[in-house]
């Protein structure tokens, strides 16, 4: 683990600085996130929520974390490749169950309102009751998981997933805008150290994604709250330069 940290704000925990292995964004971040935590990652269609998240878990595997992954979008195996596409090499961390990849896509289950709205307690129970098994997990994405769920059972997951945070574990979930009810989305934004806001932006011409850091408890303070960046096929998170986006 990178050593780096700085004293967190929430509770009086000391947070440490994991690199997320792309240097140009831990430049951006200042070394890179704050562990333990809880990070919401939320966006629009198409504004790279996933492969954002999917960097953060190949930082985690290179500190030589645990990672379980909770995917609702691909198949474990799909998840996987495209990770590789990527260029996040994760496959030895899947073979050695460094890397746990659990997918609601599963061959034989049709995907049915009452199917789905068991999928967020069970999920609940299953961090409060394995938490001795992973350094960090990863939803990706609760929309498809809270859209079926009561509000009550959507406001038991958020403090879940806090508590979960505070036993020194990092939290990440992606969220499509618009999908909670506000005061639900105003509760999981309250709690989260670290909300990072998504969206497509047009520079110069050209369409590039744009990462608003709004809080991130435990960074140094002089992280860059917005970075303007790309997903290149063969690389991953690139950084696009404002300066250039214009050109």
């Amino acid at each position: 683990m990178s050593s780096n940290g700085s004293q967190g704000n929430g509770g009086g925990k000391r947070k440490i600085i994991i690199p997320t292995g792309n240097e140009e964004l831990d430049l951006k971040l200042a070394g890179g996130l704050p562990f333990p935590s809880l990070i919401v990652v939320e966006g629009g269609h198409g504004t790279a929520k996933t492969v954002l998240v999917q960097q953060f878990v190949y930082g985690l595997l290179r500190q030589g974390l645990r990672v379980v992954v909770f995917t609702t979008e691909t198949t474990s195996r799909d998840y996987v490749v495209k990770m590789t596409r990527l260029n996040f090499d994760v496959v030895e961390d899947f073979i050695r169950g460094r890397l746990r990849v659990y997918s609601t896509q599963v061959r034989g289950i049709r995907w049915t309102r009452s199917f789905a709205r068991q999928l967020l307690p069970r999920l609940s129970r299953w961090m409060l009751t394995r938490v001795g098994e992973f350094d960090a997990v990863a939803v990706d994405s609760l929309s498809h998981l809270a859209i079926y769920s009561s509000p009550g059972e959507v406001m038991d997951f958020f403090n879940v997933v806090r508590r979960t945070a505070d036993r020194d574990r990092m939290v990440l979930i992606t969220l499509h805008e618009g999908v909670l009810r506000e005061d639900l989305a105003t509760r999981a934004r309250a709690i989260a150290d670290g909300l990072l806001r998504l969206k497509i932006a047009a520079v110069g011409g050209k369409t590039v994604k744009v990462m608003e850091i709004l809080k991130l408890r435990g960074a140094p303070t002089t992280f860059d709250s917005t970075i303007t960046f790309d997903v290149d096929p063969a690389f991953g998170v690139k950084l696009v330069p404002i300066a250039l986006a214009r050109a």
